[in-house]
Order: structure tokens, then sequence, then C-alpha cells
């Protein structure tokens, strides 16, 4: 008789935001206020990724909190005009909170975000092997990868939409650990990502983990006119233990989903048979690698179950639950030959 195989557990887990700023770069919260907002907003995890800086997250984290270190990158043609130019947005994340050393940086964007730095606070954020180019081409961007991966960091596309991008401009990526699915800053500024781009990068060979992440600046403190740019995007993790290690073990092995609010209570499969619990859905789908497609849909009451048979030829499916407030969850892609 077959076992049948956990992919996802049916607990809550721990609410992270992956992707943040602060007065680090261009952020109205300092780095502990920040932690402060999102741990009383149920948050046990963060990680702070402000443009072009990063430096010793060490103090930030304790036994109820993990502040994961990183720093986002761009690299684009900045000779570009206008509104209409390309840019690539990674982050990157480091496997240790004293862990610091960043790759892929332009020197026109240095210059820009360090201007007004201290001579201590650019020696906090070192620069490692010098600047690179910035062309925007995906032989640069997979060479900035690469770099990074030789140094444990684990690197994610950020927001494919806000960054103009077509297929060409993702498609041949390699190394990357994820994609966002969804970006609550892109999402109050008018801009709308989806799993589309996912869904591509996984036909094109890429076995990546989707990603949904606030970007929040929290200007709205500042300037009231601004948008609420905090817990619009949010990842449950599933960490063997709430420590540094465990949890950047958890974005690197893809034990989470991606939600802008949806709940997904376990994913278990047993064969063919795919088992999935949420919490008030109007929807349960799966996906797959071909035109192989499952829908259960909630009629006199919400879901909290649904069963789907995988049909030869399947090499992966992934789930989306979309709840009766219209919000969506997202599971990784779950190769059968993994």
């Amino acid at each position: 008789m077959s076992m049948e195989k956990i992919l996802l557990p049916e607990h809550i887990g721990y609410k992270a935001n992956l992707h943040s700023h602060s007065t680090d770069s261009d952020g109205y919260f300092t780095p502990e206020q920040v932690k402060k907002y999102y741990q009383e907003n149920g948050y046990s995890i963060l990680a702070y990724t402000d443009h072009l800086y990063m430096r010793d997250r060490t103090a930030l984290n304790d036994e109820s909190f993990v502040a994961l270190n990183g720093y986002e990158n761009n690299i684009f043609d900045h000779n570009g005009h206008g509104i209409e130019y390309k840019c690539y947005h990674l982050n990157f994340y480091s496997p240790k909170p004293d862990k610091v050393g960043m790759v892929g940086i332009t020197e026109y964007f240095y210059k820009y975000y360090f201007r007004n730095k201290t001579p201590e606070e650019i020696a906090a954020s070192p620069v490692i092997g010098g600047f690179c180019s910035n062309e925007h081409s995906v032989e640069v961007v997979n060479e900035i990868i690469r770099q990074a991966n030789e140094l444990g960091y684990l690197v994610v596309y950020n927001h494919p939409a806000y960054n103009l991008h077509t297929e060409k401009d993702y498609v041949g990526l390699k190394g990357l650990t994820g994609v966002e699915v969804f970006n609550y800053g892109s999402f109050t500024g008018g801009c709308m990502e989806d799993d589309c781009v996912y869904e591509r990068m996984l036909r094109d060979g890429q076995r990546i983990y989707p990603l949904a992440g606030d970007d929040n600046h929290n200007l709205n403190f500042k300037d009231p006119s601004r948008p609420h740019d905090s817990f619009g995007g949010f990842n449950i993790m599933y960490p063997k233990k709430l420590d540094y290690d465990n949890v950047f073990s958890c974005l690197k092995t893809g034990d989470f989903y991606a939600s802008t609010g949806a709940i997904i209570r376990g994913v278990s499969r047993i064969d063919d048979t795919v088992f999935v619990g949420a919490e008030d859905a109007a929807y349960i789908c799966m996906s797959t690698n071909g035109r192989h497609f499952g829908m259960a849909v909630a009629k006199d009451k919400p879901l909290t179950s649904a069963v789907f048979k995988l049909t030869e030829g399947v090499t992966y499916f992934r789930i989306t639950v979309v709840n009766t407030k219209g919000q969506k969850a997202y599971t990784r892609a779950f190769f059968l030959d993994e």
C-alpha cells in the first residue's frame, strides 16, 4: 500500500513578508520599527531587502522573530529615457544574519543609493567583485545569479509586470529560487502581477517557487495620501524551528506557499490522488504541466477540501485556492520525480 506524501502540512505555519524596505534605503520606518510593526500584526518572519544595502541583522533576531538578511538589486541601462525602460529587480537572501556583501551592483545605482551614507554605513555593506555591467539582458542577470549562488545566497525575481518584462526577459534565467506572483506595492500602484509568468518559467524548465510580498516602504505614514502598502501579500512558511537557519532552509526547499489572504490547510498525495485542505474557499484549482486541470467549486457553503486525480503524462502539479473574498493562495509546483 502506498504511503501518503505530505507536501504542505495542515497547520497554519509562520507568516512571513519576504520583501520590505526601511530607512536603510527608501523606507519610512527604521529596521527596528519595521520589525515592531510587522510583529504586532502577526508576522514572525521579515526579510530586509533594502535597495542596494545589506548589513548585519543579527540584533533583530530573537526567539519569536526571524529577520532575514538581504538586499534588492536593480539592473537596467540607465541611459534609457522616459517611463518605458525595462529593469530587473532581484532580491538576494543571505544564509546567515551576519553574512554581508553585495554582488551585481552597478556603479550608477551605487552612487545613487550611497550618496548620503556615512563612511561607517558604507563599510557595513561592501560590494564584492567590483561593479557589474548595467546591460539589461538574461546573460548579465544569469552571471549575477551565479555569483550570488556561489556565496550561498538565494535569489528571487521581483514583480515582472512592474519591470515591464516580456517572455524573452525571463525565459532562460537560471539559478533562481523563485518569482513574485503578487507584489502589494505594485498592486497599490495599479500594476497587477499574477502567476502566468510563474507558469511560463516552469514550462521553461525552471524549478522555482511563487512568492507574495508587500514591498512595503510605509511612506503613507509620512504622506497620508499614499496608499497603505503593508499586509497585502505574505508567505506561510513551515520551518522545523523558528530560527534563522531553519527559515532560510525552508525558503530554499520551498516549504511555504504564497498568499494574498486565502489559507491552505495541507496538500498531500497518494499515488495519483491529490488531497487539498483550505479555509473558506470558493474555488480550489489544480494546474499541471499539460492540459490536465481540476477545479472544485463551492455550492451551498465554502469549501474546506478537494480531491484531484493525476493522469498519465503529468510531471508537476500546483494548487491555487480562491477564498470567498476573492483572495488567492498559490503553492509551488510539486514535481512527481521529487
